[in-house]
């Protein structure tokens, strides 16, 4: 079907406005570095370059890197050519090439793609005041990048900063994976009866999310992760799904969350198949009372580390803080784990568009994990939660 006139236009006025974001973002980075009293900065970091050029790249081998000056250049490999330039809001996009076996003249592609990005760096006679990412390069691309462009300096958490504070464009990318992630959670604690393998419940709920995606959001790229765990393993936090069935008594730990144009969501819940003992009962009050504890604790000028102590006192009054054995929850956007974290030591002030898990835990081996987790977006009276499955316990009880 043809694109009509108004769809054009409305089209291109959504282009508009994803260049004008980026360039803002561009400009503000700057800023930073120029006070930093560098000249030019040497972006590596995947999840830091699609923030500021606005192309998103599946990077493997062949690394994309920003150089970021008042003249900024994106430097791609040569099979990335055309997506960038149709998705790259940057003044300019630089080419290199792998086509040879192990590289031209025997160098790998990140030498390749650092001899171009110091090429941009001469050309603009940026040799001096030159930072890098010490985060996105490993020590042999240090190296490499030292004895190709002379003095560098690393310069770590510029982009990361910036990142921390939502536009709303990102925030409604955010929004809309947490819509898709709601629903996965639906499907997956229907799902979970006794007999479900955790791998079967796990393709339900990715599935569903999917296909919710290209419902409700056809022109967006999504991605769907899902990973519910039952019984023993809960008292893991990071267990993996496998084709365990579900008993009448397990606990579940359902876990579901898309990423929307690269940006992620979580939504986690704990639900009893059946029936729950007296014990998991009062760990699971415990979990969902620390919870609530640190969501009302969140509001701007509050340090991250005031939200963790909330729901530590909560833990702690119950007799469990050993028990509790992470933080109370990270920033959530690019990079699923990101700044600030509600942790003990994290003195970040909370600002409305910070956008954050709150996920207290409680783990007992023998008798199972307890945990929620919500995405939340920081407003200027408070928090809005985003994620809003039922918490309680007895909606929680399936099957």
């Amino acid at each position: 079907m043809l694109e009509q006139p108004a769809e054009r236009q409305e089209g291109e006025k959504r282009r508009w406005q994803k260049r004008l974001l980026v360039v803002d973002r561009l400009a503000s980075v700057y800023a930073s570095v120029r006070e930093r009293g560098l000249r030019a900065l040497l972006v590596s970091s995947p999840a830091n370059t699609y923030y500021l050029s606005g192309f998103r790249a599946v990077t493997y081998s062949r690394p994309v890197l920003l150089v970021l000056s008042d003249d900024p250049v994106l430097v791609v490999p040569e099979l990335e050519a055309a997506h960038a330039r149709a998705r790259a809001r940057v003044p300019e996009v630089r080419i290199y090439s792998d086509l040879h076996l192990g590289g031209l003249r025997g160098k790998s592609p990140l030498h390749l793609a650092l001899d171009l990005a110091v090429e941009v760096l001469r050309e603009r006679g940026l040799t001096q005041g030159v930072g890098f990412e010490p985060a996105g390069l490993t020590y042999e691309g240090y190296t490499y990048l030292r004895d190709a462009a002379g003095e560098v300096q690393p310069v770590g958490g510029l982009v990361e900063a910036a990142r921390m504070v939502k536009d709303q464009e990102e925030l409604q990318l955010i929004r809309k994976g947490c819509i898709l992630a709601e629903h996965g959670m639906a499907v997956e604690v229907d799902a979970s009866t006794v007999g479900a393998a955790e791998v079967a419940i796990m393709a339900e709920g990715n599935a569903a999310m999917l296909r919710e995606a290209a419902k409700r959001f056809p022109e967006d790229e999504v991605s769907a992760s899902s990973r519910p765990v039952s019984g023993e393993k809960t008292a893991l936090p990071h267990a993996i799904p496998s084709g365990r069935t579900l008993r009448s008594g397990d606990v579940v730990i359902h876990g579901t969350g898309c990423a929307v144009n690269g940006y992620y969501s979580e939504d986690e819940r704990t639900i009893f198949v059946e029936k729950a003992s007296s014990e998991q009962r009062r760990l699971f009050e415990v979990m969902r009372r620390a919870q609530e504890a640190a969501v009302a604790a969140i509001r701007p000028g509050t340090r991250c580390e005031e939200v963790d102590r909330a729901a530590r006192r909560v833990i702690a009054e119950a007799g469990l803080s050993e028990a509790f054995i992470h933080r109370t929850g990270h920033g959530i956007g690019i990079d699923y784990h990101e700044l600030p974290f509600f942790a003990p030591g994290d003195e970040t002030v909370l600002q409305p568009g910070m956008v954050m898990s709150v996920e207290p835990g409680i783990y007992i081996p023998g008798v199972g994990g307890f945990r929620h987790s919500d995405t939340i977006v920081v407003t200027e009276e408070g928090c809005e939660v985003l994620t809003n499955y039922p918490r309680d316990l007895e909606s929680l009880i399936v099957g």
